[in-house]
């Protein structure tokens, strides 16, 4: 009778370290911003996403598209657009940009703006939570903050903790992700404090730059104060910023996400979600769809490898102002481009 208790005892346990090694090791891919502002790209995308088995996806909403006169709203588009991604499987990351009507804002940029009464953003907050927070799975306020918010770190923090209260207020059940971080400051840490090198033999160059001399020279030492800046904001913020989530994006140099993710878990005790991850970088790297598939496989390779709870691959169609324009599965008329398929058989 012993042993046979002893072997439903092991055999228990290993199921239970199998599961949670499994959850840690693997993320739940996912994908950011897939076209949503109509009806014919909802139903693209929810098509594609579920021949992709991708069920979590991250999409925006601007305070200003709700409430473009002040104490008048329009919230049937949003409602409508959750509605049906809900009804088509997804589980909905919203980010609410750090932006706003004009005659809310008092500077602004074209990503953002320093509001001039945070009062007034929470009426706007208040019927959103109300109408959809009970379909959405997480929120956040910003995006790439310190990369593209207008204000100082300092700004963004007490925007972050009064957004954080907000949602606890009407929606204590719903988890507020951090805005998202780029890896500028983690590039620092790494190639400038700690002498880190990329193997550029692992990557189709434009030209003959040398990666390495190039970071040593703009980074390490142009723009040293400014990088070093960013990574003393980074840390005071991951210390003194309410969330439930921490999140950061990472791009083009995969042999470098997994010191970036250790780094980033030393400052914070929270989960990780990787809201934004892709390539190839475009000023740097061959922009060809058949180099794009090959690099595709490496980044999704070293995501399944991180210790992160998801991660939301950018992008899943070509196009927009982004940065990464062309790191899409599908090109900006629809059309599959080879990436897709390295995507699909993940």
């Amino acid at each position: 009778m012993i042993f046979q208790v002893l072997k439903f005892f092991f055999f228990t346990i290993s199921i239970f370290f199998s599961f949670s090694l499994s959850a840690i090791s693997q993320p739940i891919i996912s994908m950011s911003f897939p076209p949503v502002k109509n009806q014919t790209e909802i139903d693209f995308t929810l098509k594609q996403l579920d021949m992709l088995n991708v069920s979590h996806i991250r999409i925006a909403e601007n305070w200003k598209n709700r409430e473009p006169e002040q104490g008048n709203f329009n919230w049937q588009p949003l409602e409508n657009r959750i509605r049906i991604l809900r009804e088509g499987g997804m589980d909905i990351l919203l980010t609410i940009q750090s932006d706003g009507p004009d005659w809310a804002c008092a500077i602004s940029n074209s990503k953002s703006c320093i509001f001039n009464d945070w009062n007034e953003f929470e009426p706007y907050m208040k019927e959103l939570l109300e109408r959809i927070g009970p379909m959405l799975n997480a929120i956040q306020f910003g995006n790439e903050w310190d990369n593209q918010f207008v204000g100082s770190a300092q700004q963004f923090l007490s925007f972050q903790n009064l957004f954080y209260d907000l949602v606890k207020k009407y929606r204590p059940d719903l988890n507020v992700v951090l805005g998202g971080i780029t890896t500028r400051p983690l590039i620092y840490e790494a190639m400038c404090l700690g002498n880190v090198r990329i193997n550029q033999d692992k990557y189709r160059l434009q030209s003959q730059i040398d990666l390495n001399q190039f970071i040593q020279t703009d980074v390490c030492t142009r723009q040293r104060q400014s990088y070093a800046s960013d990574l003393a904001d980074v840390k005071n913020l991951l210390s003194n910023a309410s969330y439930d989530i921490a999140d950061i994006h990472l791009y083009d140099t995969p042999d470098l996400w997994p010191r970036f993710i250790s780094s980033f878990k030393t400052m914070t005790d929270k989960p990780v979600y990787v809201t934004e991850f892709g390539g190839p970088n475009p000023d740097y790297e061959l922009r060809d769809p058949i180099y794009q598939a090959s690099r595709l496989a490496t980044y999704l390779r070293t995501i399944s490898q991180l210790p992160v709870e998801r991660a939301y691959y950018f992008k899943l169609t070509d196009g927009g102002d982004a940065y990464h324009d062309l790191s899409g599965l599908f090109d900006d008329r629809g059309t599959p481009k080879p990436a897709l398929e390295i995507f699909k058989n993940r």
